[in-house]
């Protein structure tokens, strides 16, 4: 009989393998794949109709804010560190004053750091 228990024979018979693997395109995707694919066919019939096809999402999929931060500008950050480091001013209140979360002004002490010692 087969090597292996009856139930799970193992790779001696070679079954073990992922067969999703050996096929990369969905039974879906396979009629998008030009030019033999069906649906790729249509969509060319319908361009030389209607002549080029318009985007489907015309706008930002994820838009950010309206206004954007600047973050703190390059010629304040020697400032930045000096009112933490020799004011010792908490990072909720520098950032509070830039108008930036105190992540931002961790990040910008961190780099201040990595430039001191390198």
């Amino acid at each position: 009989m087969f090597p292996g228990p009856t139930r799970n024979p193992g790779k001696e018979r070679g079954t073990d393998r992922n067969r999703r693997a050996s096929n990369s395109l969905s039974p879906v995707l396979i009629h998008f794949v030009a030019p033999q694919g069906k649906l790729f066919q249509y969509l060319l019939a319908l361009e030389q109709l209607l002549g080029s096809i318009p985007p489907i999402v015309s706008a930002q999929q994820h838009p950010g804010p309206c206004e954007p931060h600047q973050g703190i500008p390059a010629e304040e950050w020697p400032n930045v560190v000096r009112r933490v480091r020799e004011h010792h001013e908490s990072l909720r209140q520098v950032a509070a004053h830039y108008g930036v979360s105190h992540e931002t002004v961790r990040r910008l002490l961190r780099n201040s750091d990595k430039e001191r010692a390198g």
